[in-house]
């Protein structure tokens, strides 16, 4: 049987959900309560959760910078029992509307490089691997930068005749 998945903005009424997530996901890589406390808050951030009947089963956070044209996906989780069924996906897309509802044109992220399914996911949506971070993680766990630029998307290119 499958849920519908609402995805929408989180309130500070979702910061216990959204902790059960981070630890279920991330263990000792999550975020604490006052970090998820300040992507609830702060006017140059967001999170967005997907919800069913059952409750919140997945998160995603991010800082965005109209100033630099850049926004920064900082985690996108998904509680394991639903993933592969495309929450992750909506998640995603739901910050990059964001992104762009806010004139972002740069997105930015980093998966640890062995998260396979996450890279998966974001080569899949249009995310290009432009670098390595060694020891971004605790215990040394190197991390890729990777990113999607979408400043000539929707645009029209004229093509002068030769």
């Amino acid at each position: 049987m499958t849920h519908t998945v609402k995805v929408r903005p989180a309130t500070p009424k979702d910061l216990e959900g959204m902790m059960r997530i981070e630890e279920l996901c991330f263990g000792d890589e999550r975020f604490d309560s006052e970090t998820v406390r300040a992507y609830l808050a702060r006017t140059d951030a967001f999170a967005i959760v997907a919800v069913t009947k059952d409750g919140i089963v997945g998160a995603a956070m991010s800082t965005a910078s109209a100033r630099l044209g850049r926004g920064r996906i900082g985690s996108v989780a998904v509680l394991e029992g639903h993933r592969g069924k495309g929450v992750g996906k909506k998640l995603l897309e739901a910050c990059e509307t964001e992104f762009r509802a806010r004139g972002i044109t740069q997105f930015l992220l980093e998966v640890a490089v062995d998260n396979i399914d996450a890279i998966k996911l974001y080569e899949a949506n249009g995310y290009r691997i432009s670098d390595i971070i060694g020891g971004y993680y605790s215990r040394g766990k190197d991390a890729y930068l990777m990113e999607k630029d979408v400043t000539m998307e929707g645009r029209r290119v004229r093509i002068r005749p030769s």
